[in-house]
């Protein structure tokens, strides 16, 4: 590896002033000089220019791991760099005589980078070593290769209208390793292996589902619905009822499985594992909703989940090794929760129970109440007027008839919606 890449055009250099000094052919050429200027630059009766006209970075080398936890990581690891070099020739010579040898020139040059086509700290022509002081030792190894440019395409190498077009050939030299950041950080040295064989693959999420059970008014048999994405309401602590929803998928067991909830009001993904119930088989995880997700309230509104697999195995060592592995994400939707519908009072006033209602982190106007297709409006003053409704707090909400369009004793739906989550269904009858 190395910084300065113009030891790579005096390698060539010397590589091509070597060579053609030691050919026969070459043997009567006087004033014999290389050089690393362009074409226009060169001057003398036997000049032979080698000129470095553009550096492109080695796709392969892109993606190099780091040898160390530095960062940047890309400081510490080499940079391949391909070549691009223009070889001519010049005579001040005039006429055929000068033109003959500058032919001459780019056989003998052509021939010198044909027969040493990988150059390294070994490459030695009539006794002299071709790479230069500050190369020698080193494990810098070039190729050089002739590049098929085309004569219909060797014009654009040089200025359309100033110049006529000129003899030249066209190499790339790889790979040069530029010399990266010398690593502060060192892993640990291994001192024992071992090998962990798993028989399934990375856990993955295909959906969810739930149940949603309710009665028709004038029915005495309680439907079931199941419903995919899951729709639920947090768990109602005091009955310990509600909120069970199931995840499918394949690969959902292991030593230890936990959900990773995701909602656009968490910073992050929040875990639960035993305090939501969390069970799994290899295809599904049961859970139940609970009214919290570590320190947030599951408040009504879709939510992800991803699944959590650890799998642990002891290592050579003789110490637990945890192996996680996390699925997609499948959605859920957490519903609001009605535990309670009364009937009318004597003012038309209704009282419904449940949750959430209330927080700090659900906006007022994220609540919307129907009674049949009628959206009543949030209570305008002080008092609950006739088809208005109010929040009480987090878990009561209150509507007041009559409402426009519902005739007294007429039974209507009830629906409760709070950012974009539907309550289960519920009916009310009028006063």
């Amino acid at each position: 590896m190395l910084l300065d890449i113009s030891l790579v055009t005096q390698t060539l250099v010397n590589l091509i002033e070597n060579h053609v000094k030691s050919s026969p052919a070459g043997a009567g050429i006087a004033s014999l000089k290389v050089s690393a200027e362009p074409r226009d630059k060169l001057t003398g009766q036997s000049t032979i220019g080698i000129y470095l006209y553009h550096v492109a970075e080695d796709a392969h080398f892109k993606n190099l791991p780091p040898p160390s936890a530095d960062t940047p990581p890309v400081r510490y690891t080499p940079m391949g760099l391909n070549l691009y070099y223009q070889i001519s020739a010049h005579s001040d010579t005039t006429g055929d005589p000068g033109v003959q040898k500058e032919q001459l020139l780019m056989g003998l040059t052509m021939k010198a980078l044909r027969d040493y086509p990988v150059i390294d700290d070994s490459t030695v022509i009539a006794g002299n070593k071709i790479f230069p002081t500050d190369l020698q030792g080193t494990d810098n190894r070039f190729r050089v290769t002739l590049q098929p440019v085309l004569h219909n395409e060797a014009v654009n190498y040089w200025t359309a209208g100033t110049q006529p077009l000129r003899l030249a050939a066209y190499y790339q030299v790889s790979v040069v390793l530029l010399e990266p950041e010398k690593p502060t950080i060192r892993a640990g040295r291994v001192l024992k292996y071992g090998i962990f064989t798993f028989t399934r693959g990375a856990p993955r999420l295909d959906g969810s589902r739930s149940t949603i059970s309710f009665t028709i008014p004038g029915e005495a048999t309680v439907r079931a619905v199941e419903v995919q994405p899951a729709e639920a309401p947090v768990r109602n602590l005091a009955t310990n009822t509600g909120g069970e929803v199931i995840f499918f998928g394949t690969d959902l067991a292991g030593d230890e499985t936990a959900l990773l909830i995701k909602n656009k009001r968490l910073a992050e993904a929040i875990e639960v594992g035993s305090e939501w119930g969390v069970t799994a088989t290899d295809e599904q995880i049961f859970a139940v909703i609970q009214p919290t997700a570590g320190l947030a309230n599951m408040l009504p509104g879709i939510y992800s989940a991803i699944a959590k697999v650890v799998t642990r195995r002891m290592g050579p060592d003789k110490k637990i090794r945890a192996f996680i592995k996390t699925s997609n994400e499948a959605p859920f939707i957490v519903t609001p929760r009605i535990d309670t519908i009364s009937a009318p009072n004597a003012q038309g006033i209704v009282t419904v129970t449940g949750g959430v209602f209330q927080d700090a982190a659900l906006p007022v106007e994220s609540v919307e109440v129907f009674a049949g297709a009628n959206s009543l409006p949030l209570k305008a003053g002080a008092a609950l007027n006739a088809g208005e409704f109010e929040v009480v707090n987090a878990t009561t909400l209150r509507f007041r008839y009559p409402i426009a369009g519902v005739h007294s004793g007429e039974t209507v739906p009830f629906r409760l919606i709070i950012n974009g989550a539907e309550s289960a269904p519920n009916w009310v009858t009028a006063l």
